[in-house]
């Protein structure tokens, strides 16, 4: 396979990547369909079609959005065939997945995860039993060779959604992260022809400091040091490129390829500046022979190297990324957290353990214990890796699920499938031959929806499980994005903390969650009406309310009577008092309401809990 693998690489141009064209080989040769997961720019495309060439097959391109129908990837009818010949063969336009089982090809899905789920399900028959049904025609079979290659970006990134269960379970998985700083130098030298090594390197440089920086949401591929190396290449002059040349190129070539975080503060110029100069800065520092790595106080070669004043479990912890005994730890003596947390280098190692251990909800609780024993420029550092933990999370466990849909009359266009020939009889009678802006046709469109979140922040909702409470909340804001929403958090009063008609991105939301003081009596009454007026302040087919509570109420009248003034309200009941909650309340309100009565028996289940719920809705 050495041998294969080799040959790939040097017919196609691939740099690297042996691990993943060993896997990916291996997957075709069982017949198994493939899913690369990985950023952008780091030659999922490449691979998917040297892999398709190697072994001969024809391959059909699939670019994924959220606007690319099951029709368009099955195929659709041609409306003045249909009108002379009627549903049939002849006047069936196959569309890529239905091209590519009749050839026994590979269908490649760019960006998988940007399709709505109603379009990926379509894939799920044909991967798994070679078959799809085209409506008023009949079966279509998949030939040998027909395989499904696709690639999906992380979660994290914006306008994604999570694949099914049942749709990753038909994939075998390949990740594909950034290349080696070795190779990246390769790739960029090939891609250019440049051969100033010292271009080249800085660029690489520069590009993966994107990915590191605190302020970017997501750093630039290796397509940002090819840019960038193009651009001081074709300068005047053959020196090596001054500060204000390097600064002015990467400025042009990574302005279009990362993504600051929404909270940053800074511009995307001034970003990058810092960056382009801290590159700049190293290597002269390295070139005058002065090391340019910042060392903590007494750190030769670890965390406690030097001090004696961190106790061994704690840099034991520290090192090792366990943000479990961490906050074991600091649940024991959370007073300690302000004394081995003053240091500002072993706070910065702290945090970088965190948030690289990649444990979002242990992670997010564990910032959320210690920020109230940090000084005020130690808090604001932990809140904005706090609010990236639990942006994560919920990533993490959010998707889009399906979105209720109506069938609409509209004119034709290339891409509808379906025609209304009651109608479009109508328009063509008495006529010599029909035209297009005869033809009508019935369109799928997207219901508009409507939610209201009502969430319980009275005497129970204390501590870490804020953090939960706010993750749940994220994870309607990400479902909901494209429509309208509320928040309504209340105790023994109400407060809008999102109105409907309000534009707030994930992140403020977050912000504002972590800032709500909890604690009091509760009256779910006065949610209930508040959350009602929300609702009732937008037109939309779809409208319901979610309820977060235990059902204990504490002031105020009988929740039950407005529970059911809404169009449908859905509640969650989790466990806050050490008491429990009123159970029987939660379940009279459901009804009332007409909606579901889930429980959910650990708090920290809430965002999975309320994420299930809402791809329902």
């Amino acid at each position: 396979m050495l041998d294969e693998i080799a040959e790939i690489q040097r017919k196609y141009g691939i740099i690297g990547r042996e691990e993943e064209l060993r896997k990916a080989i291996m997957a075709i040769r069982a017949g198994k369909h493939i899913l690369f997961e990985g950023p952008v720019g780091v030659g999922k495309t490449v691979l998917a079609t040297a892999l398709a060439m190697h072994f001969g097959r024809k391959i059909y391109r699939v670019d994924g959005d959220e606007r690319y129908t099951e029709h368009k990837l099955v195929g659709w009818f041609d409306p003045s065939l249909v009108m002379t010949r009627g549903y049939c063969w002849e006047s069936f336009i196959p569309g890529p997945l239905t091209q590519a089982m009749l050839d026994g090809a590979f269908l490649f899905i760019n960006e998988l995860n940007r399709m709505p789920e109603g379009t990926q399900n379509v894939l799920l028959p044909a991967m798994d039993e070679g078959i799809i049904v085209v409506p008023k025609i009949g079966v279509v079979k998949a030939k040998p060779g027909f395989l499904v290659i696709a690639t999906q970006n992380p979660e994290e990134y914006v306008a994604t959604s999570r694949l099914s269960e049942a749709l990753r379970d038909r994939f075998v998985w390949i990740p594909l992260e950034y290349q080696s700083e070795r190779e990246e130098i390769e790739i960029v030298r090939k891609e250019t022809g440049c051969t100033d090594e010292r271009i080249i390197m800085t660029a690489v440089k520069i590009v993966r400091k994107t990915r590191e920086d605190p302020e970017i949401r997501r750093g630039s591929s290796v397509r940002g040091a090819i840019d960038i190396t193009a651009l001081v290449t074709a300068r005047t002059g053959r020196d090596f490129p001054d500060q204000e040349t390097w600064v002015e190129a990467s400025t042009m070539a990574l302005a279009t390829k990362i993504e600051l975080r929404e909270r940053s503060g800074k511009s995307v110029e001034e970003v990058i500046r810092q960056i382009v100069l801290s590159v700049l800065n190293e290597q002269q520092r390295l070139k005058t022979g002065r090391s340019g790595s910042p060392r903590l106080p007494g750190r030769e070669t670890g965390l406690g190297a030097g001090r004696s004043d961190l106790p061994a479990t704690f840099v034991s912890l520290v090192e090792s990324k366990d943000v479990q005994g961490l906050l074991k730890l600091f649940r024991r003596e959370p007073k300690l957290a302000g004394k081995l947390l003053a240091d500002e280098g072993v706070f910065n190692s702290f945090i970088q353990s965190v948030e690289s251990s990649k444990a979002f909800l242990p992670g997010a609780c564990l910032l959320f214990l210690v920020q109230s024993e940090l000084d005020e420029t130690k808090r604001r550092m932990a809140r904005k890796v706090l609010v990236r933990m639990i942006l994560g999370l919920v990533s993490k466990v959010s998707w889009r699920g399906l979105q209720p849909t109506e069938y609409v009359n509209v004119p034709f266009r290339p891409g509808l499938e379906e025609i209304d020939l009651e109608e479009t009889l109508e328009n063509v009678l008495g006529k010599g031959a029909p035209s297009l802006e005869d033809i009508v046709c019935r369109e799928r469109v997207r219901k508009r929806r409507a939610a209201v979140l009502l969430l319980d922040v009275s005497n129970s909702m204390q501590g870490e499980r804020m953090v939960v409470a706010t993750a749940a909340v994220g994870v309607l804001a990400r479902k909901f994005e494209d429509d309208d929403y509320a928040v309504v958090v209340f105790r023994d009063r109400a407060r809008v903390l999102k109105s409907m008609r309000e534009h707030v991105d994930c992140e403020e939301l977050v912000e504002r969650l972590l800032d709500v003081e909890f604690g009091g009596s509760t009256d779910i009454k006065k949610a209930l009406e508040t959350g009602l007026r929300e609702l009732d302040s937008v037109q939309a087919k779809v409208k319901f309310g979610v309820i977060v509570t235990d059902g204990w109420v504490t002031r105020g009248g009988d929740p039950v009577e407005v529970a059911g003034m809404y169009p449908r309200l859905h509640v969650v009941e989790v466990p806050m008092g050490p008491a429990g909650g009123d159970s029987e309340m939660c379940a009279k309100m459901a009804e009332a309401g007409r909606g579901k009565h889930m429980r959910v028996h650990d708090f920290r289940d809430l965002p999975m809990a309320l994420s299930k719920l809402l791809r329902e809705c």
